[in-house]
């Protein structure tokens, strides 16, 4: 494995997710399962980083409380260095619940991460050690847009790399897209980004567009149709492994994941989106992301079935 380190800096949540038994009726209770474990877009694209063996360097908010020391020890024990997390006193720890149909699909959910918004740097709060001793920084839009400035103006000699996460929080890159090395994007992200109408570009259209505002690597998904990637003044389509998804949560987290693996290994962008699409199919065949069945070993012999 290569000495490259990578820090990634975001959300951490702790994801309850609930799986009905039958369907929802209102003003009772419904029989059905409900789990608990590591969420949140940062958390979720380390805990895949740590799957495949990178020993990754997460950096957010948690709250003073039990759901935050949970998180603190399961992000530890899977391989991610958790030095540079920070507990905040008067803080909740960030949590998602979701409410699932019996068939899967998402009846309803809600999110509590005002906690993330607590990420930030200063004089008094600088940037943790642990995150500059990393190669490349990975942020996500969940961050204040200020934080995201702020890394980008402090980031020297190292990569930054950046998640657009959604549409409405895709356009608080807008201020640092010439100081962005690595976009990860969609179709409908990279349209609120460039503040286009939908459907009015295709996905090399887009990555094209933002390639154009300096940025050396663009990658833009579109569900399951081909990706685009511009590199090197060229932009290129691959189309993703073909799979029967089980579920998709965290597909582009893994994808992600996958790209900076074969990154820090010094593969080009074009071999490292294999690596990252391999990723994403492994991720899809399991529940859940950063599943178990994730590793070195898996994503070589996905690669070598797809070779």
């Amino acid at each position: 494995m290569s000495s490259k380190q990578v820090g990634v800096i975001g959300a951490i949540h702790l994801d309850r997710i609930a799986h009905a038994d039958r369907p929802f009726k209102p003003d009772t209770s419904t029989p059905g399962k409900i789990m608990s474990r590591a969420g949140g877009v940062g958390a979720n694209i380390a805990r895949a980083m740590a799957r495949l063996g990178m020993q990754p360097t997460m950096h957010g908010c948690l709250g003073d409380d039990a759901d935050g020391a949970f998180l603190a020890k399961s992000l530890s024990e899977c391989g991610i260095n958790t030095s540079s997390i920070k507990t905040v006193a008067d803080g909740r720890t960030g949590s998602y619940l979701a409410l699932h149909n019996p068939d899967g699909t998402l009846f309803s959910a809600i999110s509590d991460s005002e906690i993330t918004s607590r990420v930030s740097f200063s004089e008094a709060n600088p940037i943790p050690q642990a995150l500059l001793n990393c190669d490349i920084w990975l942020c996500e839009t969940n961050l204040e847009e200020e934080t995201l400035l702020t890394l980008a103006n402090s980031k020297g000699d190292h990569l930054l790399a950046a998640d657009t996460v959604s549409i409405a929080k895709a356009p608080k890159l807008r201020p640092l897209l010439s100081q962005i090395d690595i976009l990860f994007t969609n179709t409908d992200e990279a349209t609120a980004l460039l503040d286009c109408k939908p459907g009015e570009f295709s996905a090399e259209e887009l990555a094209q567009q933002l390639a154009a505002k300096g940025i050396p690597t663009v990658l833009v998904s579109n569900a399951n149709k081909p990706l685009a990637l511009h590199c090197a003044g060229s932009t290129s389509s691959h189309t993703p492994f073909s799979v029967v998804p089980v579920d998709v949560t965290g597909a582009g987290d893994a994808f992600i994941a996958g790209f900076l693996y074969a990154s820090c290994l010094n593969e080009a962008p074009h071999s490292a989106v294999k690596s990252g699409l391999a990723s994403a199919s492994i991720t899809v065949e399991a529940t859940g992301a950063a599943p178990e069945t994730l590793s070195p070993q898996s994503l070589k012999a996905r690669l070598l079935e797809h070779a």
